[in-house]
């Protein structure tokens, strides 16, 4: 059997060949499809074949380095996935962009523009279709022709405790578990009884003091040493490790959603926004009706939150109090029973109707579709004084929807329980768990008991 190192490697340039013939049959599929099939009607002459040929292997390579720039063969995208497959959306548009620079910049032929975009559009699916088969297959290799990586993990903690769980829910690679210890002299005895190929040591902070005869007994071996670094009460749900002009750090409160996601995320929110405003104005039109027949005031209620990064916008909401409803307490929480709510209000309120202005808050960028609950920022000066890591909820863009609202965790409930959820959907975000979110929204997340 190999080792995982070796397999990896075996599995990545089976990765790139196997792109490569992708990339070179597609060109040739769509060459039968746009000039000689009777498919796409050919109005300005037939090329030469010859031209289109010569090119197909360079564009090959040309789509390999794109990929590589990318970062599609990187281990943790060997699964697959939505991250995987917008890594081949990305490499595909930029380098069918980059092949058809590099051609007019050489003095090519100036090739089909119908053609290029057939290509563009089929190498995208013909690669989803290519990794899916290559990720099966990689499963089984995995499975059957590759040693597992012995492991033995050193401490103790919820950190430790989490690595192992994801590791063996998501089995990214066979490992057999030598055991766990939690002193030097039981790690001195596995690692003379047990031929191991990984150490992962963490401790809590509490325990900092005991690394150092820890790393000091594991200097003296070959095996691979990681480190779980555990901050107790400072860690978030992001720190990395990384470096700086050369120099190891780890990066803390970072946002999980980089540019190209943030941008993804953004079109998805301003096409679910624009779509419900224009099939659901009717509602709105009802809605302002209903408001205005039955108590005095305006139609619509702003009022100030505090979204990402801390910034301040005017959230809108249907009136559902009366006008004058914080005259005398000032800021407040709703209560069950609220005098100060009005007989419509409760109904919009109960079937959380009251929040579909705020889709145009999604349009104007203050908010998404999904997201933490945006707070009042007399709450906020509060919270973040009794609730430990509250203000790193900001560290995305707040959301109509949430998954602690759809867990619940709305209304008059625990707010620590809440923002658990909060921050565990920033740390576990994807563009898949928006859209989980999403449907759940639609069963279970309209209608709740504490909704008043």
């Amino acid at each position: 059997m190999l080792g995982y190192a070796q397999s990896l490697f075996l599995y990545r340039t089976s990765l790139k060949l196997a792109d490569t013939l992708v990339a070179v049959g597609v060109w040739f599929a769509c060459w039968y499809l746009r000039f000689s099939s009777d498919w796409i009607a050919v109005t300005k002459g037939m090329p030469a074949f010859e031209q289109y040929r010569r090119v197909a292997l360079p564009l090959a390579i040309i789509m390999i380095v794109v990929f590589h720039m990318v970062g599609a063969y990187r281990t943790d995208r060997t699964a697959f996935g939505f991250r995987a497959i917008k890594k081949i959306f990305e490499g595909t548009m930029l380098g069918c962009l980059v092949f058809v620079a590099l051609s007019y910049f050489a003095g090519e032929v100036h090739f089909s523009r119908v053609f290029l975009v057939l290509y563009a559009a089929l190498l995208f699916l013909g690669l989803i279709a290519e990794r899916a088969l290559m990720h099966w297959a990689w499963r089984t290799w995995l499975r059957d022709f590759t040693a597992p990586i012995r492991v033995l993990l050193v401490g103790s903690g919820e950190l430790l405790d989490m690595y192992a769980a994801k590791i063996r829910r998501h089995q990214p690679y066979p490992v057999h578990w030598a055991g766990r210890v939690e002193t030097v002299e039981a790690l001195q005895s596995a690692l003379e009884t047990e031929k191991l190929d990984r150490v992962v040591v963490s401790l809590p902070e509490s325990q900092h003091a005991s690394y150092a005869p820890l790393l000091e007994l594991l200097s003296e071996e070959l095996v691979e040493i990681r480190v779980l670094p555990d901050f107790g009460r400072y860690s978030t749900f992001t720190y990395r490790a990384g470096d700086e002009f050369g120099v190891p750090l780890l990066a803390f409160n970072q946002a999980p959603a980089g540019a190209s996601d943030r941008a993804t995320k953004r079109t998805l929110d301003l096409a679910g926004a624009v779509g419900f405003l224009a099939v659901f104005s009717w509602l709105y039109a009802l809605i302002a009706v209903a408001i205005k027949l039955g108590s005095r005031g305006p139609v619509f209620f702003s009022q100030e939150r505090v979204g990402a990064d801390g910034k301040r916008f005017q959230i809108y909401k249907f009136r559902t109090m009366r006008v004058d409803a914080e005259a005398q307490t000032g800021p407040v929480w709703a209560v069950e029973g609220d005098s100060r709510v009005t007989p419509l209000g409760k109904w919009l309120r109960k079937t959380s109707l009251d929040e579909i202005p705020q889709f145009w808050n999604v349009v104007l960028g203050d908010m998404s579709l999904v997201g933490p609950r945006p707070e009042r920022p007399e709450f906020v000066s509060q919270f973040r004084r009794e609730i430990p890591k509250y203000m790193l909820r900001h560290k995305m863009k707040s959301g109509i929807t949430g998954w602690a609202q759809v867990n619940g965790w709305r209304g008059n409930t625990s707010l620590e329980e809440r923002i658990k959820h909060d921050l565990f959907y920033i740390g576990h975000w994807s563009h898949l768990f928006d859209i989980k979110i999403l449907c759940l929204t639609l069963v279970r997340g309209f209608v709740h008991k504490h909704a008043y």
